[in-house]
């Protein structure tokens, strides 16, 4: 029987997190499936399933022997020109943070080295187990992806851990950060959508947080606020990070009535989502609703109608990350570093205004 992952997204990386736990909990003792047994198993090409395996050769975990397989490294050997570094991420399946991943993986690569990726689903007991098994494989430093340390139990836990960590977008005062501006793109892009027709503006948010505390959030309340307008929630869902969640956000906000005159979507791949949702029901972008997501995760190629989107550069994002962990584990005792990340608007077809 085949396994389901959770998003056609990023298949490769969930498949490497998946066999990553295995290994890390012995469920895989020695030979590793072939790249064709994981391709069967999941439901994937047999690129895609060698793409994931390439993953887990980069961090030292597993070894490739011609003729005979994949086996596992047993210890995790620490590159000889870099640092063996854990990545925790909150989920895999967002596409935000699967690019960030990818971002770090090419990064890291270029300088050495060895980044293992893992996951936690916002449990602080992963979390812990995690850092323990690091502690015992000799990783060097972490990166800590925000969604890790929300509650604060997971917060003083963090202050406790005895290696270096590097965070995107903990906003912890006591460890250096990295964060891209999410509040201040979802200002433009919603700014940009009141100049194009003005209010009403509905929002899609895709975090799990709750929506008022999201950065994402607080930039499109910032740019209402500017004209003297109260969000309404009457205009504004929440659903999962992905296409489906976006058309059904989308079906939702038509089905009650409560459709704005533009949408402003938590990420790219919602945004494409609540584009063909308006689409199926006969209203037309941007003639009759504009649309903005709040990423570049999507080629523009690949979408129906050309989305206006606030762009990230995750390519400096993970740069800035790996050398705030060179001077971090050279120079232990320098003061915190907080890195902002400004965003940028593309401008697309879906905003634009209609005479």
């Amino acid at each position: 029987m085949k396994r389901v992952l959770a998003s056609d997204q990023h298949a490769y990386l969930q498949v490497a997190s998946i066999l990553r736990n295995q290994i890390y909990y012995g469920e895989i003792q020695d030979r590793l499936p072939s790249s064709r047994e994981i391709a069967e198993a999941f439901g994937l090409n047999f690129k895609t399933a060698n793409k994931a395996l390439d993953i887990l050769v980069q961090e030292g975990l597993v070894k490739r022997v011609k003729g005979k397989g994949t086996f596992l490294a047993n210890p995790p050997s620490i590159s000889k020109t870099g640092y063996h570094i854990g990545l925790i991420l909150s989920d895999i399946v967002n596409p935000n943070f699967a690019l960030l991943a990818e971002a770090i993986q090419r990064e890291g690569h270029e300088r050495g080295f060895s980044i293992v990726i893992n996951t936690t689903g916002g449990k602080i007991e992963t979390l812990k187990t995690l850092i323990d098994f690091y502690l015992r494989k000799g990783i060097q430093a972490i990166i800590l992806q925000g969604g890790s340390v929300r509650d604060p139990e997971s917060i003083e836990y963090v202050k406790q851990i005895p290696l270096p960590i590097i965070g995107d977008h903990t906003h912890l005062s006591h460890i250096d950060d990295v964060w891209i501006d999410v509040r201040a793109g979802a200002q433009l892009a919603v700014s940009h959508l009141i100049e194009k027709g003005g209010p009403p503006i509905g929002y899609v948010s895709g975090s799990s947080e709750e929506i008022h505390s999201t950065g994402r959030f607080q930039g499109y309340r910032d740019a209402l606020l500017s004209l003297g307008v109260v969000p309404d929630f009457r205009y504004i869902r929440r659903a999962p990070p992905t296409f489906a969640g976006g058309y059904a956000a989308v079906m939702d906000l038509i089905r009650t009535r409560s459709c704005p005159k533009a949408v402003f979507f938590y990420n790219l791949v919602m945004a494409l989502g609540g584009v063909s949702a308006f689409l199926s029901e006969g209203i037309r972008v941007p003639e009759d609703v504009r649309v903005a997501g709040c990423d570049d995760s999507v080629s523009v190629k690949d979408m129906i109608v050309p989305t206006t989107t606030v762009a990230f550069s995750y390519e400096e994002e993970a740069r800035q990350i790996l050398f705030l962990i060179q001077r971090r584990l050279t120079n232990p005792s320098a003061p915190p570093w907080n890195i902002r990340i400004a965003p940028r608007l593309i401008v697309r077809r879906s905003s634009e205004a209609v005479e």
